[in-house]
């Protein structure tokens, strides 16, 4: 055979390789993350290089600065992100709570458009029983592992790395398949045990940092201001640091095994036409406000906002800094791959239209039946509005984002009165919905109440504008 005519080969089976740019993708990967902080990320921010896959990634993403979820805690804001839909909206107000069967999903819409569909889920409140396995083909929900402190069973990173690989095998089966594939890793959650030499990288650096070699109490109740929960003890230290130290120690581990999950991407050959998205279900508080290491109590940054990177082959990386909700994500990946919603009841926007950088989302926050009191909120390019109902009566708090992400309270009575009355019209609009709960065995359910996510319904005051209380304070 002539040079030319192996050169014209070589081209056509090059071309023949590529895919059409205009073409969307055929593999959408979801990666979520429990419990994780954006300022933990070095793309975030931070010099703690924790995280140089994800790090990574986001050189080659859509970096969202102020992705914010609905709700510091987990079922209410993977929900969210997989219906399109806040919490209130679909029944949802606590982990025991169920997503109602004919609720539109991102699988069932991408099922419905011929994908497979595969979840591989690591944490025991988003099991079957939650309801968010509607349209999955395959929902993994084996959970192998126990953690230190308690019964809870769970499964770690690394264990949940294989079963997405393993998963995303068995689904190329058909080589022409169009593959959707969520992994939720739990690994960030409390109690902190990462395994044997993550925590000791960051201990001197925490227990030199501030407060890091202050000893914390233990209190009855897992969420008490000034105290450590009582799932977070871990055997006789109570030093700030030894804590932070294991919540970074286990951020550094799930770097590990996502860009593990990452690689395993590229080595078969699917990089070039995946669309990778990558964020988390909400933050973790590491003594802002006196709350140690827990979550669903307030909508500080520390506990809503989340990291979201956005990583699609064609699009050019690049930073956006306007406010993004976790329920943007379902209108955007449906649009992304060409697929029509299902109901046109979705809350969100398609973050990566031609015009998406030029306008912004209005996030509502609320901790629903997380915390001890009701808070709900609304955030506005760099400012933040909270109501809260507190032992001397509803309390509304203005906050404004700074240049280093820090959260600064702020006196404006007229930009307050303002996100004020678009708190109260947002919940209005959102037509809360009664709340549908789990079959819940006896044991689950008083786990659930140790760890302040199930409230008997009359146990948490109802913040105004709700369906039960509509009258503002």
């Amino acid at each position: 055979m002539s040079r030319i005519a192996t050169l014209a080969l070589l081209i056509l089976a090059a071309l023949a390789g590529c895919r059409d740019a205009t073409e969307p993708p055929r593999l959408l990967v979801l990666v979520s993350v429990d419990t994780l902080r954006a300022d933990r990320l070095g793309a975030y921010g931070s010099t703690r290089g924790l995280t140089p896959h994800l790090d990574a990634l986001a050189r080659q993403s859509v970096v969202f600065d102020a992705a914010y979820a609905p709700a510091p805690f987990t079922l209410p804001s993977v929900a969210a992100l997989l219906t399109g839909r806040y919490p209130e909206s679909l029944g949802i107000a606590s982990n025991a709570s169920a997503l109602p069967p004919a609720v539109p999903t991102l699988a069932s819409a991408l099922r419905a458009a011929g994908w497979r569909t595969a979840a591989v889920v690591s944490n025991l409140v988003l099991s079957r029983d939650s309801g968010l396995q509607a349209g999955f083909d395959v929902y993994d929900e084996t959970l192998p592992q126990r953690e230190a402190t308690r019964s809870w069973p769970e499964r770690t990173a690394r264990d949940t790395t294989d079963a997405a690989l393993a998963t995303l095998d068995d689904l190329r089966a058909r080589p022409d398949a169009k593959i959707f594939l969520w992994v939720h890793y739990q690994d960030p959650h409390g109690p902190y045990t990462p395994p044997e030499g993550w925590r000791e990288r960051q201990l001197a650096a925490d227990l030199d940092a501030d407060q890091g070699r202050r000893e914390l109490p233990v209190r009855p109740g897992e969420a008490v201001l000034g105290a450590l929960p009582n799932y977070q003890v871990l055997g006789d230290d109570r030093r700030v640091g030894f804590y932070r130290a294991g919540y970074h120690g286990e951020i550094g581990y799930t770097d590990e095994q996502v860009g593990r999950l990452l690689d395993g991407i590229e080595e078969r050959g699917l990089a070039d036409e995946a669309i990778v998205v990558f964020t988390a279900d909400h933050g973790e508080s590491l003594g802002e406000r006196e709350y140690w290491f827990a979550h669903g109590e307030f909508l500080s940054d520390a506990l809503v906002r989340v990291p979201l990177l956005i990583h699609r082959p064609g699009t050019a990386p690049a930073r956006r800094n306007e406010p993004v909700a976790l329920t943007d994500l379902f209108a955007t990946l449906l649009a992304t791959l060409g697929v029509p919603a299902t109901s046109d009841t979705a809350h969100g926007r398609n973050l990566l239209a031609e015009d998406a950088a030029a306008a912004a989302s209005t996030p509502y926050l609320a901790t629903l039946a997380g915390g001890r009191w009701r808070r709900h909120g609304i955030v506005e390019g760099e400012y933040k509005y909270v109501l809260s109902r507190e032992a001397s009566g509803w309390e509304g708090v203005l906050w404004r984002r700074g240049p280093d992400g820090e959260e600064i309270r702020v006196d404006d009575p007229v930009r307050e009165a303002d996100l004020r009355r678009r708190l109260a019209a947002t919940q209005r609009a959102l037509h809360p919905q009664q709340e549908r709960r789990q079959p819940l065995d006896t044991a689950r359910r008083e786990a659930l109440r140790a760890l302040g996510y199930l409230v008997d319904d009359d146990a948490v005051p109802e913040a105004p504008g709700t369906a039960r209380n509509p009258r503002e304070p």
